[in-house]
């Protein structure tokens, strides 16, 4: 998928996150558990993490063993988790969650410690799956509010996410108005001290966005490209 990243002058200051918002996971249905991935599950989790994204070839799945295993380590950000079927064992669902690794690479960031920052303020929910046997007993709403959860919290050495984004296909855009996300068309954008930090937008896709802290604003906003969702607070940015 491509996607173009710019920036543009930010127009106001943002205020600080505030308080963790608290997130109830909801109970899963008889039958399944919601544990972390480990690496031995990367064979058998590859074929359900590729329903996420069945026609993409270069989808995030590829990096499934490799997710797998920053999952447990201390100075990253993902987080990848399974749902396994309690009697036979069998996997039948999962996410990855992720930092913003696009903040890495945007221009007006490269070389600055707020790449650092934003990437792991900023979680993307990169991929949510269930098998067909499994859908519709609320097993991806579960994923989706652990997901969430666990990107806001503070864990030990890290930054808690002040959101959480997907980029999604628009058929997927009231599921996630259904869990409180906010639909924002063509990208987000984040105000830093050196500007408008914009992400998107992706042809066909969405993005959906959910603050997961007090104390952030969320605008939509015109730009070059269609319309934007400003999330204030995520940075300090300069005064108007």
């Amino acid at each position: 998928m491509g996607e173009r990243m710019y920036a543009a002058p930010a127009s106001r200051a943002a205020a600080q996150p505030g308080e963790i918002i608290p997130v109830a996971v909801p109970d899963l249905p008889d039958g399944v558990v919601i544990r972390d991935a480990t690496p031995a599950d990367a064979a058998a989790l590859e074929p359900v993490m590729r329903l996420a994204d069945p026609d993409n070839p270069e989808g995030s799945w590829r990096q499934l063993p490799t997710e797998i295993r920053q999952s447990g380590e201390a100075d990253k950000y993902t987080r990848v988790r399974a749902v396994q079927e309690t009697e036979s064992g069998a996997l039948v669902g999962g996410t990855m969650s992720l930092s913003a690794a696009w903040a890495f690479t945007h221009p007006m960031l490269v070389g600055s410690p707020n790449g650092h920052i934003i990437a792991g303020l900023v979680a993307t929910l990169d991929s949510l799956a269930v098998v067909d046997a499994w859908r519709g007993k609320g097993i991806a709403r579960a994923l989706a509010a652990d997901t969430e959860r666990a990107a806001g919290a503070h864990e030990p050495g890290k930054f808690g996410a002040a959101i959480l984004y997907v980029t999604h296909e628009p058929e997927l855009t009231d599921f996630y108005a259904g869990l409180a996300f906010t639909l924002s068309p063509d990208g987000i954008g984040i105000p830093t001290p050196l500007g408008l930090i914009c992400h998107g937008p992706i042809k066909g896709f969405c993005f959906s966005v959910k603050p997961l802290c007090t104390g952030l604003q969320m605008q939509d906003m015109p730009i070059p490209y269609g319309r934007h969702l400003v999330i204030r607070g995520v940075l300090p940015g300069p005064a108007r």
